[in-house]
């Protein structure tokens, strides 16, 4: 009885005991060149992903973590097999062996859209692209160009020309990744001219590009009197050029020069369009430090998840209002912004759109959060649209403002941008099969009879 009541005390006294949380499960869908890992947790943790060799393996720390149950099996292929050990503190490691050598990438999402965090683990095979790879459809002649697509708000008003940059420095090279699947800057019709954006075809996706600010609405400004809304409508315009020089993609512009639009004017351009995403640009500043970095946010339900995106949001917000109408409605656009998304699968796919462009960004410019952050942007109150806001680095900064001054540096972060975008399509099994069809030039009605159904 002694020792049965020791074993007890020792267990109450553990700053473990019964806060320990859970491994849940494991869930493996396919991704472009490889398999998509999703670990449901009961509670956030602070997880540690690494391989490992002879023999090969990927392995999950997870702290503070037990196992319920045991884990589905891999599909097979490159995933041979999954085991789990307990480790000394109450944490838990994942081992999935593997056939061959690969790449992953991970990320961690907060529980939201009536799930618990996850962990979600991109395992790429040997030296596949970590860009979607669609089948080519046979040389075609060319289309011709056709005006941009713009969204034509009521009521707006075109501004005089955009303020001065900043002198113009050759920004830092990066790095390209081994096996780049997306089109070069040299590659890719830029901005600078008239974008060539295709019309819209049967089934295209169509992407909804936010050019923040506009008009009255300089935005932040940086070093130089340089205006955030130069910068973001000239990113806006070269993402148009790359989504558009795409089968079976559209953008469409909110704005495509200097004229001020509402928050609620924007979102609206989305449903008038029916887009499958919309993705807001701006550029971060701060009034004291030297914050620096790249930052994409998400709707929060709950808030934001810190006081930096909650402020953030704030500015964003009041900004957008019309003119006279920032102080009086202010505490009521606060309170609307955090909205009861109509649907949870718009939270889940926004978070991992977020999570894609992420991944990304990171190899233009340093990235200011490493994970998605989630604020009350009024921009993103689109319950049937997944939609992002991108910070693409902080104008403050007087480095940053060199780099968001220069084409070059613009064009990779589109570049990037696009590539997200394309990745994020490659998980959504209907937007897949739009782009595959636009590829091949299948109608459903042809896939149908094809399949014999």
């Amino acid at each position: 009885m002694f020792a049965a009541a020791f074993v007890v005390c020792l267990l109450a006294l553990s700053p473990l005991a019964g806060f320990a949380g859970e491994l849940r499960g494991v869930q493996y869908a396919p991704v472009a060149g490889g398999t998509r890992l999703t670990l449901n947790l009961s509670a956030p943790t602070a997880v540690r992903v690494f391989s490992l060799k002879a023999p090969e393996r990927l392995v999950v720390d997870l702290p503070a973590t037990t196992l319920r149950g045991a884990l589905a099996a891999p599909p097979g292929g490159t995933l041979r097999a999954v085991r789990t050990g307990p480790q000394a503190g109450g944490g838990l490691r994942v081992v999935f062996d593997l056939a061959t050598p690969v790449q992953w990438r991970h990320a961690t999402l907060p529980a939201g859209g009536g799930q618990g965090p996850r962990v979600q683990i991109d395992v790429l095979g040997g030296k596949a692209a970590l860009a979607p790879v669609v089948a080519r459809a046979p040389a075609k002649a060319p289309r011709p160009a056709s005006a941009p697509v713009v969204a034509k708000p009521a009521n707006a008003v075109a501004i005089a020309k955009t303020a001065p940059q900043v002198t113009k420095q050759p920004a830092t090279p990066v790095a390209p990744r081994p096996e780049p699947a997306v089109a070069t800057a040299a590659a890719v019709p830029s901005a600078a001219a008239a974008p060539v954006l295709r019309a819209k075809s049967a089934g295209a996706v169509t992407v909804v590009i936010d050019a923040g600010h506009g008009g009255h609405d300089v935005g932040a400004v940086g070093p130089g009197r340089l205006y955030e809304k130069t910068v973001t409508l000239a990113i806006a315009r070269e993402l148009a050029a790359q989504i558009n020089a795409r089968p079976g993609m559209r953008a469409v512009l909110t704005r495509s020069d200097d004229r001020f639009l509402e928050l609620r004017q924007r979102t609206a351009v989305a449903h008038k369009h029916k887009a499958d995403l919309f993705v807001s640009i701006h550029a971060d500043a701060v009034a004291k430090g030297t914050a620096r970095g790249s930052s994409v946010y998400a709707l929060s339900e709950h808030g934001a998840t810190s006081e930096a995106a909650r402020l953030l949001a704030a500015r964003e917000n009041a900004a957008g209002l019309a003119p006279g109408l920032a102080d009086a409605g202010q505490d009521k656009v606060l309170r609307s912004v955090l909205l009861d998304l109509s649907q949870n699968a718009t939270t889940e796919s926004s978070l991992r759109l977020a999570d894609r462009l992420l991944d990304r960004i990171a190899d233009v410019n340093k990235l200011h959060r490493s994970d998605v952050q989630q604020a009350g942007f009024m921009v993103l109150k689109s319950p049937q649209v997944p939609s992002v806001l991108v910070e693409t680095a902080f104008i403050s900064s007087p480095d940053e403002a060199r780099k968001l001054a220069d084409p070059a540096f613009r064009r990779r972060m589109a570049t990037a941008l696009a590539a997200g975008i394309r990745d994020y399509l490659q998980t959504e099994p209907r937007l897949r099969q739009a782009l595959a069809d636009a590829e091949t030039g299948r109608t459903p009605a042809l896939r149908r009879a094809d399949d014999g159904s």
